[in-house]
């Protein structure tokens, strides 16, 4: 045999096997109620229950099982749930942190800016404003005195700091405002 000919009957083998690997799986049910399962089919005296053709595990994600949103909600949402509890100095201390970081990027941003070079995207200092950064932003715009007057920048940055205002009245309020959203969530589910 040719080194050709070798080569299409070993893909003819390949392809075949392949195919004669792939079986149907078979459920069946005798009369006592026994559930047994078959790749051949279903034996005599039993009944054919559910027929499913084999799925390869590498061709198919698997699939959690379906949780129905307000099960997956009460879970999340129950009330033997004890949040995690962080003292104020880790609290202060990322402040601090993200603070120093979102004022060497506001100085970079700027320094950049005036020569023209590639500078920082906005969404980086708004993010790192969020992440609690947002005083060091303040200080560095006024240091600086980098993104003062761009409306949109200004927009942005505002409401990150009115978010962190609300979220810190919400926690010196013992989280009456969570609560309060929360049991709107329960009821809407």
């Amino acid at each position: 045999m040719t080194g050709t000919g070798l080569k299409y009957l070993l893909i003819i083998l390949i392809v075949l096997s392949a195919h004669a690997a792939r079986a149907d799986i078979y459920k069946c049910v005798d009369a006592d109620g026994t559930i047994t399962y078959s790749d051949a089919g279903c034996p005599e005296g039993t009944k054919t229950v559910e027929k499913k053709p084999e799925i390869n595990g590498a061709e198919t994600k698997k699939r959690l099982p379906r949780v129905p949103l307000k099960d997956r909600l009460n879970r999340l949402l129950a009330a033997d749930r004890h949040p995690v509890r962080i003292s104020p100095r880790v609290v202060l201390g990322m402040y601090g942190v993200m603070s120093l970081f979102c004022f060497i990027a506001t100085y970079r941003d700027k320094r950049k800016s005036l020569t023209r070079q590639w500078r920082t995207p906005e969404r980086i200092l708004h993010l790192l404003e969020l992440l609690g950064g947002w005083p060091g932003g303040l200080i560095a715009q006024q240091v600086f005195r980098h993104k003062t007057r761009k409306l949109s920048y200004q927009l942005i940055f505002w409401s990150i700091v009115a978010l962190h205002g609300l979220v810190w009245a919400d926690v010196l309020r013992d989280f009456a405002m969570s609560r309060a959203v929360m049991d709107f969530v329960r009821r809407m589910v």
